[in-house]
Parts: structure tokens; sequence; C-alpha cells
């Protein structure tokens, strides 16, 4: 551990080393001149108060809690400033902690250095002076602009979704739309992408559609590009749980679908018209559509945290590599769901089951629906498995046939991952097949029957799961 970037400034096991210029306190100091300031290691909760950064070691003062890095201890102190994009008068550092709320980002802060107007009532953090004025958020269609005027309009941010104090500053819509957000949530990294839009025109959104229309039903499609699909808007075939859409790897049901026309390849009308390039509400960059994974590779979708081989949205930064499944970039906001009577909003972790609404049984000739249940009079138990069902924890039900699945043995495991391909690895080939045989094996990685849906085939061996597929190819690789 180092107090400053010189190596002879350390801890060694045994023994300290320190420069003493480094650990001398700081006695009236231009930010903090009522107490001493004295070096210590500290945590993450103590930040300095100048950079807002963290740092291992900060001179801190024990009375009042103030903390400032070895670095910005030694620059010249910034005591007033004058930014007339932000205010028209010259603002005086506050030596005083103060509990008065910042007039941009509404908080009162303690983490942040505080100045104030000796002319009006106006007070902010240093931090929120370099706000910028024009950004594009995730969670909006149009840019946003910042906004310190005060309205009786009444907002709900539209990104936390709390009610917003239009006393103090916040973003709103360039167009004219009745959105608000606060200047705290609109400058996240995971709502903004970081670039100020102030004096710069505004791209033209291009809506690239993902085929080409042949003729009145016909299409020729960006991923199956060999062959022509035709349009079939029949909604009474016949369940089979191996004809799926290529796209979203889910069976194809009672759904408008194109299917190819000299084979059996086959899309959902709705995942057939899945636009080339599109915004998401969970990520600030924008997204295109990729194709090239079906049949090939794995990915793993940055919001469900599902494996796929399907269709996937990956986005354009260059360095950027966040990725959804097909499923998860088509859901919006707010989501009126049955099973809850409010609104709901995407949240940004990313470890709720996402769970479809609307399935079908191969052993039942109806739709299963989805049934949540806060209070359950009797028992239910599962069709596969003759356990017990909890509607509290969620099941799925047939009325009609009497019928009660649990969601884990209807789905099964690596629900997103279709069969029938062959995925290529550098050492070894694995095959995804489907695990319908009346008799089930033994997987070779864990010494567990394979009961799940699909099984993987690894040079003539069963693996049970992803998890045991992703070991076994480790092994080929290292021992090939």
């Amino acid at each position: 551990m180092y107090i400053c970037k010189e190596p002879s400034c350390h801890i060694p096991s045994l023994q300290h080393s320190f420069h003493r210029v480094c650990i001398e306190p700081i006695s009236k100091h231009p930010y903090h001149p009522k107490h001493t300031l004295r070096v210590i290691f500290t945590d993450p909760s103590k930040i300095c108060l100048c950079c807002s950064n963290f740092s291992e070691w900060v001179y801190n003062c024990s009375r009042c809690d103030f903390s400032v890095c070895q670095d910005c201890s030694r620059k010249e102190a910034l005591l007033q400033i004058n930014h007339p994009k932000r205010h028209e008068h010259t603002l005086l550092y506050n030596y005083r902690p103060s509990s008065l709320n910042c007039d941009i980002c509404g908080l009162s802060d303690h983490r942040s250095l505080m100045y104030s107007c000796g002319q009006c009532d106006f007070v902010v953090h240093k931090e929120c002076l370099n706000i910028p004025c024009i950004i594009r958020i995730s969670r909006h269609e149009h840019r946003i602009s910042f906004n310190s005027s005060l309205t009786p309009e009444k907002l709900m941010c539209g990104v936390c979704h709390w009610k917003m104090d239009t006393n103090y500053g916040r973003y709103s819509c360039v167009k004219g739309c009745n959105y608000g957000v606060h200047s705290k949530c609109a400058t996240r990294e995971d709502v903004w992408d970081g670039e100020e839009l102030e004096g710069k025109p505004e791209d033209p959104y291009e809506d690239i559609s993902s085929f080409i229309e042949i003729s009145e039903g016909i299409i020729q499609h960006l991923s199956h590009q060999d062959h022509h699909m035709r349009l079939d808007e029949k909604t009474d075939r016949a369940f089979d749980e191996n004809n799926y859409c290529q796209a979203c790897t889910l069976p194809i049901c009672d759904d408008i679908i194109y299917s190819c026309m000299q084979c059996d390849f086959i899309l959902h009308k709705e995942c057939a018209q899945l636009p080339r390039k599109k915004h998401q509400v969970t990520h600030p960059h924008s997204l295109s559509l990729q194709v090239g994974h079906q049949g090939c590779a794995l990915f793993e979708c940055k919001a469900c945290l599902r494996s796929s081989n399907g269709f996937a949205y990956l986005c354009d930064e260059e360095d950027c590599e966040y990725m959804l499944d097909v499923r998860c970039a088509s859901i919006a906001e707010p989501l009126d769901h049955r099973c809850h009577q409010h609104l709901l909003f995407l949240t940004f972790e990313p470890r709720s089951k996402q769970i479809c609404s609307k399935l079908r049984y191969k052993h039942d000739e109806h739709v299963l629906l989805f049934s949540y249940e806060e209070e359950v009079n009797g028992q239910y138990f599962c069709e596969v498995c003759e356990k017990e069902a909890n509607p509290k924890n969620g099941v799925y039900m047939c009325h009609d046939c009497n019928v009660t699945l649990r969601i884990k043995c209807l789905l099964g495991k690596d629900v997103n991952i279709m069969h029938g391909v062959v995925i290529e690895y550098p050492e070894v080939d694995v095959s995804i097949l489907l695990n319908d045989r009346l008799s089930r094996n033994i997987c070779k990685s864990c010494d567990k029957l394979c009961e799940h849906k699909i099984v993987y085939e690894v040079s003539g061996f069963e693996i049970c799961s992803l998890k045991c597929m992703n070991f076994v190819v480790l092994y080929f690789t290292m021992f090939a």
C-alpha cells in the first residue's frame, strides 16, 4: 500500500516506511481551516470531498468527517467559482457543513464541496456545476435538456419513478413531452452514455428493416438469405415442441409465422420484423441485431443471465460487450401485468427470474396459463415431478384439464438454447439434442441423470447441462 505514488512510501510486511511530508498533519487547510487534518487508512465509506473519488489514504478531520485525498490537498484551493453558464454571480465556498439542498441535484450530500451565492439564494455542489446541458438517455426517445426554472407541474422521474420537486434543477424533454428526470438519475452511467450534445446536430433515426419484401406474403430475411420465407397465418396448427423460432428460441404455438419455402427455418412474425437497430431502456448505447449466433455459438444475455443460441442485440460501441437476447431487448416499460395491481418498471438488478405468462405442454391440448396466488385453498401437485406445486411461488395451470406444473418442470434448464444444432469449439464439436427418450442416460461429467429437455453430446458422451458442458469443453481444450 502506498500513500503517495513513490515506491519508497509504503508498508512492508512488518514495518512502516513513509515520507515525512506524506504523514505530517495539515493545519488550517483552506477547505477546512478550523481543525487539523491527519492521515488515515480508510475504507470505501470515506471519499475525497474535493474530487469525489475514493482513496485508500486521506487527510481526515475526525470531528467533522471532512476528508481530502493527497492529490487534492496539494492543489490550490478553489474558494471562488465563476460559472456564468450555470449561475450569473460569483459562487463562494461554504466552510461549514451545510444541510441545504443543492439547487441543481436537489440533494443534501455532505460528500461534495458546497458553494453558495452571496447575492441570491443559490447553493450548489462543486461536481454539479459541470453537469451537461443536453443529453440523450436510454429511458426516453428524445433528447433532454437541463432546466433550473421553477414550474408548477407535477412530474415523476422517468428513471427512478419517484416524485420530482420542481423547485430544483432537473432534465426535461426538448420536444415538449411531459417528461422529467432527476439530475443525478439522468447522469447515471447505466442511463447516459457520457456525451454532451449541446451544439451537435441530431442524427436522424433510421428504422432499417430486417427483411426485403419479395411479393405479398413472401420475404427474404437477413438471417436466411439463401431461401425465401412465406407468411403463415394459421393459428390452429398442432403443437410440436420440435418446431421453434430461430430468433427467440421459443416453440411455435398458435402464432403467425414466416416459414422457409425450402427448409424448416421458422421465425415468428414479430421476430422477423425486429429492427436492425434499436435503443433499449437498460443500456445507454444503441444496439444492432446479430443473427450469426444462431446455431453456431452461445452467448449470455446481460439482462436475464441465460445462455442462448438465438438472435441477439449487441452494443454498437466498439469496447462495450453488452448483449441481449431478442426477448429481453423487446421488453418496454411500463408493464401492466395481471399478477400485480400496479404498473411495473424495469430494474437494473439482473438477477430476477424472467417467466413467460403463456406456454404449451406436449401432454395437454390447451394453453397453460401462468398463475400466481397469494392465498391458496387446497393442495396442488406437479404433473411432472409429482411434488407439491405452490401457487404462491407461481405455477402453470390448465383449468380445463386440472393440470398443474411447476415452472422448473415445464421450462426445464437452459430454456433459451435450441436443440438440433452443432456448436464448433476449437478442439471439439458439441451437438445439442432433444432429450426425448424413455430412458435417461447418466451425465459423463457429474454422474447424475440427464433429466432436462436437452442434452449436449461431446465425442459420444452425453452431458446434462450447460454448466457440465463448459467443464467438458475446457477439459478437451486443455488436454487435446
